[in-house]
């Protein structure tokens, strides 16, 4: 084969990757929108449950774009909205007490999904300040509990940066958690002292 053959067969498949990567960022930032509106939507009390719905076929969409290109699978686009997609979900789960599930479960890879259970730990924050200020302690409790079980998860991890960068996402989490124990402790003293 002359040498003009085999690189018209190289240029193709680079044409190929570049069009499954463009691809991949489309329907990233799709499912990346749609996770935000979701997690909003239970911040304000109107869960969008289509949202959320949408959400497992969304991300089996991308996953098929990308199967024959591993390095975009494992692109910084496709492992964001994997990420995106895990925190909601674990998010939504959690406020509404249902059990978490697994990366294989959402079809995520195991670094998006330490990675999403990071940042809901954060969103949870969120909802255990709107309960405080509600005055509504057990579930504040219920949230809090919840969240000192993922950050104790998530703090179990202890892998190079170039399996899963969660270092960041691990500090991130023990602020959350003592100023969410503060001022969890400081409400529940206020109402003591109000009885």
């Amino acid at each position: 084969m002359e040498l003009s053959a085999l690189t018209d067969s190289v240029n193709q498949c680079f044409a190929e990757q570049e069009q499954t990567a463009a691809t991949a960022a489309l329907l990233s930032r799709k499912i990346i929108r749609k996770t935000k509106n979701a997690i909003h939507s239970i911040h304000v009390d109107a869960r969008n449950g289509a949202l959320f719905a949408a959400l497992p076929s969304d991300l089996a969409e991308l996953t098929a774009a990308v199967q024959k290109y591993p390095p975009v699978r494992y692109s910084a686009a496709v492992q964001d909205a994997m990420m995106e997609v895990t925190e909601a979900v674990l998010f939504d789960r959690t406020v509404r007490g249902e059990p978490l599930p697994s990366y294989l479960e959402l079809g995520v890879t195991p670094t998006a999904w330490v990675m999403g259970l990071g940042d809901s730990i954060g969103e949870l924050r969120r909802v255990l300040l709107k309960d405080l200020m509600a005055g509504d302690t057990a579930d504040a409790r219920r949230i809090f509990s919840a969240m000192d079980s993922m950050a104790d998860a998530l703090l179990s991890f202890d892998v190079p940066d170039g399996i899963a960068p969660i270092r960041r996402k691990q500090d991130i989490a023990r602020g959350v958690i003592e100023k969410s124990r503060t001022d969890l402790t400081n409400a529940l003293i206020a109402a003591r002292i109000k009885v």
